[in-house]
């Protein structure tokens, strides 16, 4: 069983290592965005957004593409050149993240949105799923109004808060075609730590229960089921052994199969883009 493969807006050429992966399984949204350094309001942004996703979607146009909607911690949208609102960031892991803001600034998601559609047009492709889900409700509320919007293609969700993985039998009933179990988040909100704790236990048995429940529930409704987040060897060989696909970072790659990759410093640059663009924000407000 090959694995599918996690996107930050590497700039790939053409198909990466396909003996070992599948499809592209996630392009986590909000770093094609950070890289840009704007708002995706901006039509800069959404040219830059657009023409990667277009890029991506005609290296890989025989497997299926699956696009996460931007997950911006407040402060990463602050950063960001044509952001309307400038917030509070009292608390980045519990605030206004992924779904929660798209749903409360529906100006920027209907942009985005908007980027989605205009790809999905000429690369069928494309799929998306939505992040940081609080339950079912509010992931019927986010595919109504992307499909008013005029998406036709497939749809998914992550499931990385305990309140969603408790709603999951109403999640299931939304129409969606793939979970992506988020063990970044997941395992810190189950187990009250931050990541790189000694408490932070993604290959533990509990969060191993958690991972076999949901696959096994969301196979009667044939949905599919992915494992994301900066996983080790360990943890991929256990979900390998329970029949489940791990959704491996560009990043990863080295330290886990053993193999170059063209843009080892892509992901720290962004990263340090963003953080300097924080900085600079709080440079302004001083």
């Amino acid at each position: 069983m090959k694995n599918e493969l996690a996107l930050s807006g590497e700039k790939i050429k053409e198909m990466v290592y396909p003996g070992f992966f599948e499809n592209i399984g996630m392009i986590r949204g909000e770093y094609p965005i950070r890289e840009c350094g704007k708002n995706i309001l901006t039509k800069d942004c959404q040219y830059f957004l657009k023409k990667y996703l277009n890029d991506v979607c005609k290296i890989y146009q025989k497997q299926e593409v699956w696009y996460r909607f931007s997950e911006l911690t407040v402060s990463e949208a602050n950063s960001l050149v044509g952001t309307e609102e400038i917030l509070p960031d009292n608390h980045p892991l519990f605030g206004i993240r992924g779904l929660r803001r798209s749903l409360q600034y529906l100006d920027e998601f209907e942009a985005e949105i908007k980027v989605i559609n205009d790809v999905h047009n000429e690369y069928d492709n494309l799929a998306v799923f939505f992040p940081f889900v609080n339950d079912g409700k509010q992931l019927r509320k986010a595919i109504d109004i992307l499909r008013k919007n005029g998406y036709s293609g497939k749809v998914g969700t992550m499931i990385e808060l305990p309140s969603a993985y408790f709603d999951l039998d109403n999640i299931l009933q939304t129409g969606i075609e793939k979970i992506v179990i988020g063990m970044n988040d997941l395992t810190s909100f189950v187990y009250a730590a931050v990541r790189d704790s000694q408490w932070h236990e993604m290959n533990s048995e509990i969060m191993m229960n958690i991972i076999e429940d949901i696959a096994e529930r969301a196979e009667k409704y044939e949905v599919d089921v992915a494992v994301a987040g900066y996983l080790d060897e360990n943890i991929i060989n256990n979900l390998q052994e329970k029949g489940i696909k791990a959704i491996v970072h560009y990043s990863l790659i080295p330290q886990i199969y053993g193999r170059d990759i063209e843009f080892p410093n892509h992901l720290a640059e962004v990263k340090k883009f963003t953080k300097e663009n924080i900085r600079n924000l709080g440079k302004k407000d001083d």
